[in-house]
């Protein structure tokens, strides 16, 4: 590091994009969920705002909880994976016998399944035509990601750089580390809601249905960000110089609610619910470890290690229609044949942006001076997300009945912005599975679903991995920037991404009457 680096100017820069980039890893609904809760959703390709008739409705729809009759526990969990392989084009930069060119190892993620429990119970307190229920449960999601190596104490980190061939040139391990290393995020809901239907003439009814819920939001992060000094093109993106900044237990809660309408006519059913965006301020803590060098020479701190991090989870309306037909073979309250459709849509477009504030100030001990830390934001540009789900059930006989589904899902994020802290573009899946009615009192579910994703190739990528310490700035109309409106240093996405989800999924629920 050269030693005409000016600490009082530099860091603060450094310690901000810092803050900027731990906002790249928050993903949900749309980009965090993956397929839907509860084991029979699964089975048949997502959906449930028509046909529920266990406590799980209280999630999906709460105007469809009179339907669990009786006294009623589900308990289910998704194990998920997300399997994801990003080849990232070559870095170029340098011309003639300055030419430089590094390769990248593929990148995936190493975090594995990760479980995401459904809990609810509901009970019709011997009033007929109505039900009352209570649940903890969070979106079915996919809620670490590794791209680095999980070591033997499960933590993440980076995987080791080889050393430089003799050509100079070198096999970069660590692809996304500019985007992302580690992110672990934790959402659950802890509701309590309520349903009545109001029979009307003739074999038709109508229902409505509301539920409170508290939610609950933990996060925390891990990314590299560039610190080379002086900070000129062309940007090499050298490991020696790069800085990892970790934002820890960022929590927050928030009170939300679902809201639900639904209608029978024999055995046609339509079904309404709506659950509003979410405004989150998760505080936690930062830490920043610099490289050595920057740190000896300046001796920086932060006097508080507090960071706030805000942005607005998109909300959610789904609509469905769905038919019924015969009777179950053992259950003379269920029907023999389901069978739904649900549009669902995310208005993530109200997502267009990233806030992140820094508490602290920064303490020079070599100048003995302090330097304030302005709020960040960062645009993400966000769309909305719609999706086409089709599911049915069929009991065989009183012991099994079998269920299957498929869905489409939009993306919420263009191509250029395709980003290893985001895999939500457009989606496929297909699902299947069984519900064991074990004993008059007790099904036991199990369900299984693939989603794919089309193979995106990104060419002009608009994911740039920071560099804090240059001129060029947002919103990048500076004379220090090389091209204006465009950031500095490289774009990190561009290269061939493949994703896929898998979910695996059981579920046990009791009922009595």
């Amino acid at each position: 590091m050269r030693n005409t680096l000016n600490p009082n100017v530099l860091l603060p820069r450094v310690i901000a994009m810092a803050a900027v980039l731990l906002t790249s890893s928050v993903t949900m609904a749309g980009g965090f969920e993956a397929g839907e809760n509860t084991t029979k959703s699964v089975a048949r390709g997502g959906t449930g705002v028509a046909l529920k008739a266990d406590p799980s409705a209280l999630y999906f729809n709460p105007a469809l909880l009179p339907r669990a009759r009786g006294f009623q526990v589900l308990l289910n969990t998704n194990l998920v994976a997300l399997d994801v392989d990003f080849q990232r084009d070559p870095l170029v930069y340098g011309e003639g016998a300055n030419r430089v060119e590094r390769q990248f190892d593929p990148a995936s993620n190493d975090a594995g399944p990760f479980p995401a429990p459904f809990l609810t119970a509901s009970w019709d307190m011997g009033i007929e035509n109505f039900a009352l229920a209570l649940g903890a449960f969070g979106p079915s999601a996919y809620g670490r990601l590794c791209y680095g190596q999980v070591t033997d104490d499960n933590t993440c980190e980076l995987k080791g750089y080889p050393e430089p061939g003799e050509d100079g040139t070198r096999q970069d391990p660590n692809a996304t580390r500019h985007m992302m290393l580690e992110s672990q995020l934790l959402q659950i809901y802890f509701t309590l809601g309520a349903g009545y239907t109001f029979e009307l003439k003739g074999d038709s009814e109508i229902s409505i249905g509301v539920a409170g819920a508290l939610a609950y939001q933990r996060n925390s992060f891990k990314i590299l960000i560039d610190a080379e000094v002086p900070p000129n093109p062309p940007w090499e993106e050298d490991p020696a110089n790069e800085a990892v900044f970790e934002a820890n237990d960022l929590t927050d809660f928030k009170p939300t609610g679902f809201l639900g309408l639904a209608y029978r006519n024999g055995g046609f059913h339509a079904g309404v619910s709506y659950r509003p965006p979410i405004r989150w301020e998760g505080e936690g803590t930062a830490n920043l470890a610099l490289p050595q060098d920057l740190q000896e020479l300046s001796g920086a701190t932060l006097t508080d290690d507090a960071v706030t991090l805000e942005l607005t989870q998109a909300g959610s309306l789904r609509f469905g229609f769905g038919w019924t037909q015969g009777q179950h073979p053992r259950f003379e309250n269920r029907p023999r044949l389901e069978l739904e459709g649900n549009v669902v849509w995310e208005d993530w477009s109200r997502t267009q942006s990233f806030d992140v504030t820094l508490e602290g100030d920064i303490d020079f001990e070599l100048t003995g001076s302090t330097t304030e830390l302005a709020p960040i934001k960062q645009d993400k540009s966000w769309q909305d997300t719609y999706s086409l789900r089709l599911g049915g059930a069929y009991a065989f006989n009183k012991w099994v009945t079998a269920s299957m589904g498929g869905f489409m899902e939009t993306p919420t994020q263009s191509v250029a912005y395709t980003n290893a802290d985001f895999i939500a573009w457009e989606r496929y899946g297909a699902g299947l599975g069984a519900t064991i009615h074990a004993t008059d009192w007790l099904d036991v579910d199990l369900g299984y679903m693939f989603i794919g994703m089309p193979q995106r190739n990104v060419t002009d990528g608009d994911v740039y991995n920071a560099v804090p310490l240059s001129s060029c700035q947002e919103p990048y109309d500076s004379d220090a920037c090389e091209e204006k409106g465009t950031p500095p240093g490289n774009p990190q996405n561009e290269g061939t991404w493949n994703a896929r989800y898998q979910t695996s999924s059981i579920g046990f629920t009791l009922h009595f009457d």
